[in-house]
Protein backbone atom coordinates (compact mmCIF):
# COMPACT_ATOMS: atom_id res chain seq x y z
CA UNK A 1 0.00 0.00 0.00
CA UNK A 2 1.12 3.52 -0.78
CA UNK A 3 0.96 5.48 2.47
CA UNK A 4 2.39 8.76 3.65
CA UNK A 5 2.48 10.54 7.00
CA UNK A 6 3.35 14.09 7.94
CA UNK A 7 3.46 16.27 11.02
CA UNK A 8 4.16 19.98 11.05
CA UNK A 9 3.85 23.15 12.99
CA UNK A 10 2.82 26.20 11.00
CA UNK A 11 2.89 29.56 12.76
CA UNK A 12 2.18 27.93 16.11
CA UNK A 13 -0.49 25.48 14.88
CA UNK A 14 0.29 21.77 14.95
CA UNK A 15 -1.20 19.41 12.38
CA UNK A 16 -0.76 15.80 11.35
CA UNK A 17 -2.00 13.60 8.52
CA UNK A 18 -1.79 10.00 7.38
CA UNK A 19 -2.94 9.23 3.83
CA UNK A 20 -3.35 5.89 2.07
CA UNK A 21 -3.58 6.25 -1.71
CA UNK A 22 -4.91 2.71 -2.07
CA UNK A 23 -7.70 3.06 0.46
CA UNK A 24 -11.44 2.59 0.59
CA UNK A 25 -12.56 6.21 0.91
CA UNK A 26 -12.46 6.42 4.70
CA UNK A 27 -11.90 9.71 6.52
CA UNK A 28 -11.25 10.59 10.14
CA UNK A 29 -10.66 14.34 10.05
CA UNK A 30 -10.69 16.95 12.80
CA UNK A 31 -9.84 20.30 11.28
CA UNK A 32 -11.75 22.43 13.75
CA UNK A 33 -14.32 23.12 11.03
CA UNK A 34 -17.23 20.78 10.49
CA UNK A 35 -17.64 22.09 6.95
CA UNK A 36 -13.99 21.45 6.02
CA UNK A 37 -14.21 17.99 7.60
CA UNK A 38 -17.23 17.35 5.35
CA UNK A 39 -15.29 18.54 2.27
CA UNK A 40 -12.25 16.40 3.05
CA UNK A 41 -14.52 13.40 3.62
CA UNK A 42 -16.11 14.04 0.19
CA UNK A 43 -12.63 14.20 -1.36
CA UNK A 44 -11.53 10.91 0.22
CA UNK A 45 -14.72 9.12 -0.77
CA UNK A 46 -14.47 10.05 -4.44
CA UNK A 47 -10.70 9.53 -4.48
CA UNK A 48 -10.87 6.19 -2.65
CA UNK A 49 -8.25 7.58 -0.27
CA UNK A 50 -8.05 6.85 3.43
CA UNK A 51 -7.23 9.97 5.40
CA UNK A 52 -6.64 10.65 9.07
CA UNK A 53 -5.90 14.30 9.78
CA UNK A 54 -5.89 16.63 12.78
CA UNK A 55 -5.17 20.29 13.38
CA UNK A 56 -4.87 22.08 16.70
CA UNK A 57 -6.88 25.21 17.33
CA UNK A 58 -5.32 28.41 16.07
CA UNK A 59 -5.59 31.04 13.40
CA UNK A 60 -3.43 29.14 10.89
CA UNK A 61 -4.84 25.65 11.49
CA UNK A 62 -6.45 25.45 8.01
CA UNK A 63 -3.15 26.19 6.25
CA UNK A 64 -1.27 23.82 8.56
CA UNK A 65 -3.75 21.07 7.74
CA UNK A 66 -3.54 21.70 3.98
CA UNK A 67 0.24 21.49 4.21
CA UNK A 68 0.40 18.18 6.09
CA UNK A 69 -2.26 16.54 3.91
CA UNK A 70 -0.23 17.60 0.87
CA UNK A 71 2.99 16.30 2.41
CA UNK A 72 1.34 12.97 3.26
CA UNK A 73 0.14 12.72 -0.36
CA UNK A 74 3.65 13.52 -1.64
CA UNK A 75 5.19 10.87 0.61
CA UNK A 76 2.62 8.26 -0.46
CA UNK A 77 3.71 8.81 -4.07
CA UNK A 78 7.38 8.25 -3.15
CA UNK A 79 9.45 8.93 -6.32
CA UNK A 80 6.21 8.92 -8.38
CA UNK A 81 7.43 5.96 -10.39
CA UNK A 82 4.76 4.19 -12.42
CA UNK A 83 1.96 6.72 -11.84
CA UNK A 84 -0.18 8.27 -14.56
CA UNK A 85 0.89 11.75 -13.26
CA UNK A 86 -2.01 13.77 -14.74
CA UNK A 87 -5.62 13.74 -13.60
CA UNK A 88 -8.75 15.74 -14.28
CA UNK A 89 -12.39 15.60 -13.37
CA UNK A 90 -15.60 17.57 -13.77
CA UNK A 91 -18.18 17.12 -11.04
CA UNK A 92 -21.67 18.62 -11.08
CA UNK A 93 -23.68 19.15 -7.92
CA UNK A 94 -27.15 20.45 -8.66
CA UNK A 95 -26.58 23.86 -10.33
CA UNK A 96 -22.83 23.93 -9.58
CA UNK A 97 -19.99 22.56 -11.68
CA UNK A 98 -16.33 22.18 -10.75
CA UNK A 99 -13.48 21.33 -13.11
CA UNK A 100 -10.22 20.22 -11.54
CA UNK A 101 -7.00 19.26 -13.32
CA UNK A 102 -3.73 18.37 -11.63
CA UNK A 103 -0.19 17.36 -12.43
CA UNK A 104 2.07 15.63 -9.92
CA UNK A 105 4.83 17.70 -11.52
CA UNK A 106 6.97 18.48 -8.50
CA UNK A 107 6.23 22.16 -9.19
CA UNK A 108 3.60 23.54 -6.79
CA UNK A 109 1.19 26.00 -8.34
CA UNK A 110 -2.48 26.83 -7.86
CA UNK A 111 -4.94 28.39 -10.30
CA UNK A 112 -8.23 29.07 -8.48
CA UNK A 113 -11.06 30.49 -10.62
CA UNK A 114 -14.55 30.95 -9.28
CA UNK A 115 -16.58 33.29 -7.17
CA UNK A 116 -17.95 32.61 -3.72
CA UNK A 117 -20.64 35.08 -2.62
CA UNK A 118 -20.80 34.26 1.08
CA UNK A 119 -18.28 35.15 3.75
CA UNK A 120 -18.86 31.80 5.46
CA UNK A 121 -20.11 28.36 4.54
CA UNK A 122 -21.23 26.78 7.76
CA UNK A 123 -18.39 27.36 10.22
CA UNK A 124 -15.66 28.03 7.62
CA UNK A 125 -14.59 31.43 6.34
CA UNK A 126 -14.54 31.06 2.54
CA UNK A 127 -11.39 33.20 2.30
CA UNK A 128 -9.51 30.26 3.91
CA UNK A 129 -10.18 27.88 1.00
CA UNK A 130 -7.53 29.34 -1.26
CA UNK A 131 -4.79 29.30 1.44
CA UNK A 132 -5.77 25.70 2.26
CA UNK A 133 -5.36 24.67 -1.39
CA UNK A 134 -2.12 26.66 -1.77
CA UNK A 135 -0.63 24.91 1.27
CA UNK A 136 -1.89 21.57 -0.10
CA UNK A 137 -0.18 22.23 -3.46
CA UNK A 138 3.07 23.21 -1.77
CA UNK A 139 3.04 20.12 0.46
CA UNK A 140 2.12 17.72 -2.35
CA UNK A 141 4.38 19.40 -4.91
CA UNK A 142 1.61 19.46 -7.50
CA UNK A 143 0.11 21.86 -9.98
CA UNK A 144 -3.63 22.31 -9.46
CA UNK A 145 -6.14 24.09 -11.67
CA UNK A 146 -9.60 24.66 -10.16
CA UNK A 147 -12.55 26.27 -11.93
CA UNK A 148 -16.06 26.34 -10.56
CA UNK A 149 -19.39 28.04 -11.17
CA UNK A 150 -22.92 27.91 -9.82
CA UNK A 151 -25.22 29.67 -7.42
CA UNK A 152 -24.91 27.82 -4.11
CA UNK A 153 -21.50 28.27 -2.44
CA UNK A 154 -21.77 24.95 -0.57
CA UNK A 155 -22.39 23.12 -3.85
CA UNK A 156 -19.53 24.92 -5.63
CA UNK A 157 -17.01 23.99 -2.93
CA UNK A 158 -18.28 20.44 -2.48
CA UNK A 159 -18.15 19.73 -6.21
CA UNK A 160 -14.58 21.11 -6.19
CA UNK A 161 -13.42 18.76 -3.42
CA UNK A 162 -15.14 15.78 -5.05
CA UNK A 163 -13.49 16.60 -8.39
CA UNK A 164 -10.15 16.91 -6.58
CA UNK A 165 -10.59 13.42 -5.14
CA UNK A 166 -11.33 11.95 -8.59
CA UNK A 167 -8.35 13.78 -10.14
CA UNK A 168 -5.97 12.53 -7.42
CA UNK A 169 -7.19 8.96 -7.92
CA UNK A 170 -6.73 9.23 -11.68
CA UNK A 171 -3.27 10.83 -11.54
CA UNK A 172 -2.00 8.40 -8.87
CA UNK A 173 -3.11 5.33 -10.86
CA UNK A 174 -0.27 2.86 -11.39
CA UNK A 175 -0.01 2.20 -15.09
CA UNK A 176 3.61 1.98 -16.09
CA UNK A 177 7.21 1.76 -15.07
CA UNK A 178 9.58 4.52 -14.25
CA UNK A 179 8.99 8.16 -13.52
CA UNK A 180 6.56 9.75 -16.01
CA UNK A 181 8.88 12.56 -17.08
CA UNK A 182 11.14 13.15 -20.07
CA UNK A 183 13.83 14.14 -17.54
CA UNK A 184 13.43 10.86 -15.60
CA UNK A 185 12.79 12.65 -12.33
CA UNK A 186 9.96 14.67 -10.79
Amino acid sequence: MRKGEAKAEYRGCKASACLNLDGQGLANVRSGSGFLDHMLTAMTRTGLLDLEARADAGFYRIEALGSVIGQALDRSLADRSGIRRYGSSSVPMDEALANVALDFSGRPYLVFNGELASERIGDLEVQLLRPFLEAFCMGARLTLNVRFSGENDHHKVESTFKALGFAIRQAATKEGLGVPSTKGVI
